[in-house]
């Protein structure tokens, strides 16, 4: 396992090959530096992480019902099935436990990037896969990319877990504020899989446009469903229970997965710490109003997550 450290004034981040992961994640707070992701003791234990600890996912990140997705008329793919039915963050052994290849870093930027041949875990390719990260003074800079040889379906995000009291912290992950200009959240059904339409968040317990401590928000400890941008706001603000730390996830997808960790397990506790996601969202591509993370073959997918961190 590779490690690349990437510094700044307000943080460093550590950042592994292996799944072009995040394994730490510390900020300079009051004079000392808190670390604010999950993470192994040992780095061996992420051969074995079923978790998706600090990883790039996918290369579609989220559920697909039956792993089916319909490109066209005539064609079909069936991918991999590795949670029941569904497919999963991009199958069994998905670019999460892939060795990807380092081809660019400096003390603030890191290229990492990966090919996966045709039809690996049902997905049509060749498939180029990039993940860039660049950190200036307080913001941490994500850009997703990727390139197919034929037609597919891609949309990767990133998988870390925060608590922003500390990793290290008494405080669990639910004592984080959360808030967020969503306007519409997918109503999961028992298999994970959104019930369409989307409903509105105004006056349920999803609505976080004010700023919400989650162990005050009904809901919060089971808390995993896709939250969806209607307007050119596309973020969420997390900040430590004593509201010393901010980060302030943003993004150009249209939807962000909010995942509070209610089914972390040892190592680790539930709820330790949570997810926020940018992403497409569960079943996208098979939208038949709006399908999304349909991939044209020789054509560039990009896309961006920001990550800023403010202190008080």
């Amino acid at each position: 396992m590779k490690i690349i450290e990437l510094k700044s004034d307000a943080m460093r981040v550590t950042i592994s090959d292996f799944g072009a992961r995040i394994l730490d994640w510390q900020v300079q707070v009051n004079g000392s530096y808190r670390p604010i992701v999950l993470k192994y003791n040992n780095e061996a234990d992420y051969l074995s992480d079923q978790f998706y600890l600090g990883a790039i996912v996918g290369p579609f990140a989220n559920r697909i019902k039956d792993g089916r997705v319909d490109i066209r008329e005539s064609q079909v793919l069936h991918l991999d099935r590795n949670e029941g039915l569904n497919h999963l963050h991009g199958g069994e052994n998905a670019i999460d436990k892939q060795v990807w290849q380092i081809t660019r870093y400096s003390q603030s930027a890191v290229r990492l990037e990966l090919v996966i041949q045709d039809m690996w875990n049902g997905y049509p390719g060749a498939l180029e896969l990039k993940a860039e990260y660049t950190l200036e003074n307080q913001q941490l800079r994500l850009r997703l990319s990727a390139q197919a040889e034929k037609d597919t379906v891609v949309g990767m995000s990133a998988h870390s877990y925060f608590n922003l009291n500390g990793t290290n912290s008494h405080r669990n992950g639910l004592e984080q504020w959360l808030t967020t200009c969503a306007t519409h959240v997918n109503i999961n059904d028992s298999n994970g899989l959104p019930i369409r339409p989307p409903q509105s968040v105004k006056h349920t317990q999803y609505d976080y446009s004010k700023r919400h401590l989650l162990t005050q928000q009904k809901g919060s400890q089971v808390l995993d469903n896709n939250f969806i941008f209607s307007n050119s706001c596309s973020k969420a603000i997390l900040e430590s229970f004593d509201r010393d730390l901010k980060l302030e996830v943003s993004s150009d997808y249209p939807a962000m997965q909010f995942y509070t960790g209610g089914h972390l397990s040892e190592p680790f506790c539930k709820n330790q710490s949570v997810c926020i996601e940018p992403q497409f969202g569960p079943d996208m591509p098979n939208c038949k109003n709006h399908p999304l993370g349909l991939l044209p073959a020789n054509t560039l997918q990009q896309h961006i997550i920001d990550y800023t961190i403010t202190t008080e």
